[in-house]
């Protein structure tokens, strides 16, 4: 088979396999729901282990940057645990998901602790609304599900995920918890106007996303191309950036939230918008560091360069 038929033959194997997806979706749903109450960790346990076992390519970039980013401080054994834990996490979140689409938010949400919750208050009483900004740490959904189970307006931004049937079903799972989704190739006048009105606006920007305004700051000792749209948002409204995590703990979750962090109105723009990107990135990178079996090490967060921009 000459090379352009492997393409075809690849092309089709893909389309074949998203095709499989909605089919797969609802059966993780099915299966989620039926997991008796209680058994939910070691369920995700397993799954994740074999997630790991079987997704080699996702299990090899969870290798490599971990080496990248944490260097000779893990040895190879311990890269492995928390890659194999990063799996486990990421099956267990989504069985909280679809249990919590399933019984509300009450059984789960009761189980939180938070700390700070004062800054979410104060942010809330100065009438400019507050953003978020967190990581792809522990349960990062379960956090602006938090926000509204406690009566507060919330909002997210989020990418379109390219399965339409996967999209549909997460935005219709966060709308019944409260939680509207904003799009992140939407105009940011509407994430101004939610500001406006004083709400609130959750962002994750610790991932590597080329179609969206960034700049090249320090991550892991490494120059990374992160997200400037929560710092330009900030600058725009006179909303506190609000630095926060969802760290899963034995039994529950711990949210913290972090003292207000203001833009400068007065400061240089461009020099305004990266020091806030620099601080937002290192904050994230200390609640990585802290948990790192908890955040989403197969993201090809490096992956951008200055000339990939370029080109």
């Amino acid at each position: 088979m000459g090379r352009e038929g492997q393409k075809s033959l690849r092309r089709r194997l893909k389309h074949l396999r998203r095709s499989l997806y909605p089919f797969g979706v609802k059966l993780a749903i099915f299966l989620a729901s039926g997991i008796p109450q209680g058994s939910e960790r070691k369920w995700a346990s397993v799954m994740g282990d074999l997630a790991y076992l079987f997704l080699p390519k996702q299990r090899k970039l969870a290798l490599t940057h971990l080496k990248m980013a944490m260097g000779e401080l893990l040895d190879e054994e311990s890269r492995r645990r928390i890659a194999r834990e990063c799996f486990r996490n990421l099956l267990m979140t989504g069985v909280e998901c679809f249990r919590l689409r399933k019984m509300g938010p009450d059984p789960i949400l009761r189980t939180v602790e938070i700390r700070g919750w004062e800054h979410v208050e104060d942010a809330h009483r100065r009438g400019k609304g507050g953003i978020f900004v967190t990581a792809h740490l522990g349960n990062w959904e379960l956090s602006a599900i938090y926000v509204a189970w406690r009566g507060l307006p919330m909002n997210v931004v989020a990418r379109r995920i390219y399965l339409g049937e996967l999209d549909r079903e997460l935005v219709s799972f966060r709308a019944r918890m409260g939680v509207r989704t904003i799009y992140r190739d939407q105009s940011m006048r509407v994430m101004l106007r939610c500001l406006q009105r004083n709400e609130f606006l959750g962002i994750l920007p610790d991932q590597d996303v080329r179609r969206v305004g960034g700049l090249f700051v320090e991550f892991f000792g490494r120059q990374a191309y992160t997200p400037v749209g929560p710092a330009l948002l900030a600058m725009a409204s006179g909303a506190p950036l609000l630095l926060a995590r969802n760290i899963r703990k034995d039994k529950g979750h711990l949210i913290t939230v972090d003292p207000p962090l203001f833009a400068r109105p007065e400061a240089d723009r461009e020099e305004e918008v990266r020091r806030l990107v620099a601080l937002y990135t290192k904050r994230l990178e200390e609640f990585i560091r802290e948990s790192p079996e908890q955040w989403v090490w197969m993201h090809r967060r490096w992956r951008t360069s200055p000339d990939d921009l370029a080109r």
